[in-house]
């Protein structure tokens, strides 16, 4: 039955009031988490499209009013499992500052919120406007690593089929005429985030049979990863060809962007040609029969279990991030052991990580041999000071950083995993090289996974109730002729110090065992 005032079904009007007052209320909720997503589209070029995924949802969703029309609503509750593993979920990355999981939580929130409102039926047809909501969360940040591995073996062996020789150390590279390094703007992860929305928008919009949608968000997926390794190609060759006069400086990027556009530009002109047309149902058959009355009665009482359980879950995660470690003592550098002890020169570059003020930057000797120490301790974590991040370096000064990937290493009576790299640090007016092994100490827990560090650091905040992590790297001088000497020098200090460094940590926190 329609309103005859409104136009409406009743149903219809007293869902999509429940669904707009649920995401009203759950957007208030976790504000902080929305306010993080729109600051990243608002800084950050590369997620700028955020702005843009709300407002395409609402747009698809009119598109399909007519469809709609003929559909039925009627409340799942079997959803609000969804709901509830998404607050689950946004707890533990809350906890732990993974950002991007939060955020992913929270849209996964709502979807499965409105979901449960709308009913399986309208859900299913509207899977697609719903999960476009998750193209809003600023992700893709772990792809820019492999993807400029990528782009840098893609230009090197397409230069060395071309004829120029070709000299490759990591993401550096040396032609005759000149140098060249793929840093994180040429890795094409831009490119691949943009395409790859337009390309799903696209897929729905154009085509109805799944394998030709399937198959056009696959295809945006691929060719941009290709046509960028073909892109670096041709500005490599144009500033070889030029005498480094061209594609080296702003039209480097210039030359990027026009390329990628025309490369969209006929992926989508070739997809139009299948171009399918879907016509609205006459009436589609509800699961069950349910009154209006009921219905309304059904969707305000889901909406209200989702609400209520957001509200819990938002105000006992407050009250555990409140958790702290305190500092007992200074964090001072262990005097030394087994033949190792400790130098009152200073290291020779500081490091470079997220504020704190706990810190060890000392240097070890043991005969003839030279290792340094650094530990970052953070005693309370939370976002933007905390030990698993990108922005705890070896150096603010690096010339150069070769990933060595990771390895099992002796410390103590444990074996720990370590990532090992090559690093050419800026000293003064010269450089040096450096072999490094880094790792992690997460309330306790020496690791080197990120992934395990962030799950072990939400699971100390329930038990045994810790917040503390400290980022640690030991650095010695790397001559290519005695490779195998160095990373000795390492593995016998790690050996050797790695119980004294947890010792210090532990002291200082006024943890004793």
């Amino acid at each position: 039955m329609i309103d005859q005032a409104s136009g409406i079904a009743p149903r219809w009007r007293s869902t999509l009031t429940a669904c707009l007052t649920t995401f009203l209320i759950l957007l208030a909720l976790f504000w902080s988490t929305a306010q993080g997503m729109a600051y990243i589209w608002y800084n950050f070029e590369t997620y700028t499209h955020g702005f843009l995924i709300l407002p395409i949802s609402l747009w698809l969703l009119w598109q399909k009013r007519r469809h709609l029309a003929a559909f039925s609503p009627q409340p799942t509750p079997a959803f609000l499992i969804l709901v509830l593993a998404g607050l689950g979920v946004w707890v533990l990355a809350r906890l732990t500052g993974v950002q991007v999981v939060e955020q992913l939580a929270f849209v996964g929130i709502v979807v499965a919120s409105l979901a449960s409102l709308l009913g399986w039926q309208v859900s299913k047809f509207l899977a697609f406007p719903l999960l476009f909501l998750f193209f809003a969360v600023p992700m893709g940040e772990d792809l820019v690593p492999p993807m400029m591995e990528f782009t840098a073996t893609f230009t090197v062996e397409a230069l060395r089929l071309t004829g120029i020789p070709v000299y490759r150390d990591g993401l550096w590279f040396s032609l005759p005429s000149g140098n060249w390094s793929v840093v994180e703007a040429c890795s094409g992860v831009r490119y691949l985030i943009a395409s790859a929305t337009l390309g799903v928008m696209y897929a729905y919009i154009t085509y109805h049979t799944l394998w030709k949608r399937l198959l056009f968000i696959a295809l945006s997926i691929v060719v941009p990863v290709l046509a960028n390794g073909v892109r670096a190609y041709m500005i490599v060759m144009i500033g070889h060809l030029s005498g480094m006069e061209y594609a080296t400086g702003v039209d480097h990027l210039i030359y990027g962007w026009v390329f990628f556009g025309v490369v969209m530009f006929i992926l989508f002109w070739i997809g139009s040609i299948w171009q399918e047309h879907d016509a609205p149902p006459e009436v589609v058959i509800p699961p069950r029969a349910m009154s209006d009355g009921t219905v309304g009665r059904r969707v305000w009482v889901t909406a209200s279990i989702a609400i209520l359980a957001a509200v819990g879950t938002v105000w006992g995660t407050h009250m555990a991030e409140g958790i702290e470690s305190e500092v007992m003592q200074p964090l001072s550098p262990p005097a030394g052991a087994n033949g190792w002890i400790l130098q009152q020169d200073p290291v020779a570059w500081q490091s470079a990580h997220q504020p704190t003020p706990h810190v060890i930057e000392a240097l070890f000797a043991k005969g003839e041999d030279r290792v340094q120490l650094y530990v970052v301790l953070f005693p309370q974590q939370r976002q933007g000071a905390e030990a698993i991040n990108q922005d705890n370096k070896i150096a603010a000064d690096l010339v150069r950083q070769t990933s060595l990937g990771p390895d099992a290493v002796e410390m103590g009576e444990r074996s720990v995993a370590v990532n090992r790299a090559r690093a050419i640090v800026r000293q003064g007016a010269g450089s040096a090289e450096h072999l490094v092994w880094q790792w992690y100490r997460v309330a306790g827990r020496s690791l080197t996974n990120r992934y395990e560090g962030k799950a072990w650091e939400a699971l100390s905040r329930l038990y045994p109730r810790r917040a503390d992590g400290a980022w640690i790297a030991i650095t010695t001088p790397l001559d290519e002729r005695e490779t195998g000497a160095a990373a000795q020098r390492l593995s016998d200090f790690a050996r050797s110090m790695a119980p004294q460094i947890d010792a210090a940590i532990d002291a200082s926190l006024g943890i004793i065992e």
